[in-house]
């Protein structure tokens, strides 16, 4: 995409009606830009943030909105504004998820976080059995901070796949981070995945991700669980110290 010559923000909607009750948006602006934001109060909004950088500002804290990171807003009495220097120009999705009943029921009335921030490389690493032990996992949003939902990122250099796998108690979409340059399959149907890029998995459909050698695999899980009780599913990923994902 492209601004316009007097253009300093732009908004396309992605994917719509894809997942149920979830709105997806790239946001994107130009500096310099102080921009309040309003997220809705039925809903919890994640923001992902893919290029450039800029600063998220609570009413206690800033934080450095660099590539690859998250902000989840939790306190709807906070005041949250966006500011970019001049020339600066900054890419991110936001996903803004209406709350369900069981969301509600679910959801801590007190948070311990004003805004949950975390950059990716910060997370914590995990492994699982559908992939090789020269894959790097990491769970960005862990399954007990907003209801329903889970993030993770998966990372590898090729030759190197990701096994095929079902999970009919989720809609799931990847991610294409920097680099990113595989292979997606779903049943009978395959397609290229590069950076950047956003794609639906068909829900309960076999799939499996390929990377060719010296090509990256970095791309960004994102799990929508039909039930609260389908997070069960995230116990096949097993934690693991920062000290053992070493080389």
């Amino acid at each position: 995409m492209e601004f316009s010559s007097s253009a300093q923000t732009f908004t396309e909607e992605l994917l719509e009606g894809e997942i149920i009750d979830t709105k997806i948006e790239h946001k994107a602006f130009i500096g310099p830009i102080k921009e309040t934001l309003i997220f809705p109060k039925d809903s919890i909004t994640m923001l992902i943030f893919i290029k450039g950088s800029g600063f998220l500002k609570t009413d206690s804290m800033s934080y450095h909105t660099v590539p690859e990171s998250i902000a989840i807003p939790m306190n709807k009495n906070s005041s949250f504004q966006l500011e970019l220097s001049n020339s600066e120009e900054l890419h991110y999705l936001m996903f803004t998820k209406k709350l369900s009943s069981q969301d509600i029921e679910n959801f801590p009335e007190e948070n311990k976080y004003d805004l949950f921030f975390t950059r990716f490389e910060d997370c914590e690493p995990y492994t699982e059995k559908i992939k090789s032990p020269n894959t790097v996992s990491r769970t960005v949003l862990p399954a007990d901070i907003i209801p329903r939902v889970s993030l993770g990122t998966v990372e590898a250099v090729g030759p190197d796949e990701v096994g095929a796998h079902k999970h009919p108690m989720l809609d799931q979409l990847f991610l294409g981070l920097t680099n990113n340059d595989i292979i997606v399959h779903a049943d009978d149907a395959s397609t290229e995945f590069k950076e950047y890029s956003l794609l639906h998995i068909p829900i309960g459909s076999s799939h499996w991700v390929t990377v060719a050698e010296n090509k990256k695999m970095y791309y960004m899980w994102m799990d929508f669980f039909l039930t609260k009780e389908g997070q069960e599913w995230l116990k096949t990923h097993k934690p693991m110290s920062i000290d053992e994902n070493e080389p």
